[in-house]
């Protein structure tokens, strides 16, 4: 098979808008259709008939007390927490009924806007009906999105004796100036605090996150944010760019156009992030996190073992996924699907326990290994083809290598200089939603 190959000028010009165009035809944001019962219970026949295939799970607890100006997360503000555990209990056990036995999780992924808001008698109710209804893999891993300043030392103690092995601080940006813009406040000390509590604990593993596109953000405060989180050395940083979308979240809208950062800034941002974690001696991890060399992402990054799904990059082998909660997404044979949105709407979907139509995307072959061959290349920088057998998804790869994102050689496909630096902007949003390809 021959793709062609390009040099960055003539492609800068010719394939870029097509290519922008195919990867957005597979974000579930901006294709979203109903699926009905009868597709979702497929999906579910498909892995009942594959008993040892690898699963995993996302739990959304979206509660948080208030909304800082560039959330992209479906979040409840207020206390409704009773209510939305007995809905998230009820799903729960409805997907686990609809899996046929008892099923073995390779992994639990705990998101939300602050979701450890609610309280720590809620999410022991949450995780004591996980554990009854589903296995894990001995080497399975657990993780829960934190918001540090709203944790405490008896909760990070609690959330470790109910296995949680890493913790995923969102921290958005250090910088005094950005915090201001976006009305999020936390300090140096306190993030200090809680990676320092979460290291007595014996976590495995602390990341943290960073967003560049944010209002007022300069590349030199976000090269002073990166430094600030370098110095608390984390395990992992995890950079995503911010996209403002107030027709999605309508209290984006109070962001002034004019104080976010063009273009050309963002691309400057993300050079200046790789160059600040390589100095720091962080180990690149495909295009956005940057992990210590001894972290077992860095270890499975260099065994080419890396996967990667809407909640993050994994140790394990690639997994259907099952969302549970508001807005979560799942990935199952053939179908990403996403829970409504809204919460009145995501109650009455889960009140009796059966299945009920979801907006989603239906795939076939060509879109389901077009997902997992950019998947790869998100997580190694390289795919290599068995024998020259050409794919099925040849002519969206095609579209990829005239654009100059991706080079093919030798049956090997692989991200190029430019591709490093622009794919991120054109995948890597900070919301789930928009990077469910």
């Amino acid at each position: 098979m021959h793709l062609g190959k390009q040099t960055k000028a003539a492609t800068a010009s010719f394939g870029l808008d097509e290519a922008i165009g195919l990867m957005g035809s597979l974000s579930l944001a901006t294709q979203a259709k109903p699926v009905s019962v009868e597709t979702q219970i497929s999906a579910f026949e498909a892995l009942k008939a594959q008993p040892d295939a690898p699963l995993s799970l996302a739990v959304s607890l979206p509660f948080c007390p208030a909304l800082d100006l560039t959330c992209d997360r479906a979040s409840i503000v207020g206390q409704r927490v009773e209510e939305y555990s007995s809905g998230l209990i009820a799903e729960i056990i409805s997907l686990a009924a609809h899996l046929g036995p008892k099923k073995s999780l390779k992994s639990i992924h705990v998101f939300g806007a602050s979701a450890n808001y609610i309280s720590d008698i809620a999410i022991g109710q949450i995780f004591s009906v996980i554990l009854d209804r589903f296995d894990l893999a001995s080497d399975s891993e657990i993780s829960f999105e934190l918001d540090p300043r709203r944790t405490s030392r008896s909760q990070l103690g609690f959330l470790r004796g109910l296995g949680v092995t890493e913790l995923k601080l969102q921290v958005r940006d250090m910088d005094p100036t950005v915090q201001d813009a976006i009305g999020r406040y936390q300090s140096a000390e306190l993030l200090e605090d809680v990676i320092q509590v979460g290291r007595k604990f014996g976590f495995e593993s602390i990341g943290v996150d960073q967003i560049f596109g944010l209002p007022c953000q300069t590349v030199e405060t976000f090269a002073s944010s990166l430094e600030s989180l370098i110095s608390l050395a984390p395990d992992w940083v995890e950079c995503h760019q911010f996209v403002k979308r107030a027709r999605h979240f309508p209290h984006q809208a109070a962001l002034l156009d004019k104080k976010l950062p063009s273009l050309t800034e963002k691309l400057m941002m993300y050079n200046t992030l790789n160059e600040c974690m390589d100095s720091a001696g962080y180990t690149s991890v495909g295009l956005n996190l940057f992990v210590q060399p001894t972290h077992r992402l860095a270890r499975s990054f260099a065994d080419g073992e890396l996967s990667l799904n809407a909640y993050g990059y994994h140790c394990h082998e690639a997994t259907a996924m099952l969302g549970a909660g508001l807005a979560a997404i799942s990935e199952l044979p053939g179908l990403v699907l996403q829970n409504p949105r809204t919460s009145e709407l995501w109650q009455q979907s889960v009140a009796h326990g059966q299945l009920t139509e979801k907006m989603g995307l239906v795939n076939d072959n060509e879109q389901i290994e077009f997902r997992h061959l950019l998947r790869q290349l998100m997580c190694n920088q390289r795919v290599s083809l068995n024998g020259g057998e050409k794919p099925l998804s040849a002519q969206p790869l095609s579209v990829l290598v005239q654009s100059g994102l991706v080079e093919y050689k030798q049956d090997m496909f692989g991200v190029t200089e430019y591709g490093r630096e622009l794919l991120p902007q054109l995948l890597m949003d900070s919301s789930p939603t928009f990077r469910s390809i």
